[in-house]
């Protein structure tokens, strides 16, 4: 009997380190990621900025699920009337997101939720 609540006991130790070794690991590629799209973010116009941010988190998890590389997204970017468009797209979701039925936008919308919480405390800290 007390070596099974050893045992259960050394089980649940390892299962939250596991989780608290996840949560720092998942929240440092975050915050990199975030600083990546800050700096790609200061050349948009403001206007725009949060339409190109929605643009941005979106295909980033189409390029994660696909895993595609870096160079296809960069050419979708180049060409304006893609650009455009969905530019266009994203303003319309971000006015009404209530509509939003596709699991990938539901993503990214929340990724840009979490990228304006951190780009307030990343101000709040300078």
């Amino acid at each position: 009997m007390d070596k099974s609540i050893y045992i259960i006991g050394i089980i649940l130790i390892v299962g939250v380190a596991l989780l608290v070794a996840y949560y720092h690991y998942r929240k440092k590629n975050l915050d990199q990621f975030f600083s990546q799209v800050y700096l790609q973010a200061k050349q948009v116009p403001k206007q725009k900025k949060n339409s190109f941010l929605l643009l941005l988190f979106k295909e980033s998890i189409l390029a994660s699920k696909n895993k595609k590389n870096a160079s296809s997204l960069a050419t979708k970017f180049q060409n304006p009337k893609f650009l455009e468009t969905q530019l266009i797209q994203m303003s319309r979701v971000l006015k009404d997101s209530s509509n939003v039925k596709d699991k990938t936008m539901k993503k990214a919308l929340n990724l840009l939720k979490s990228y304006h919480q951190w780009e307030k405390i990343q101000k709040t800290k300078k």
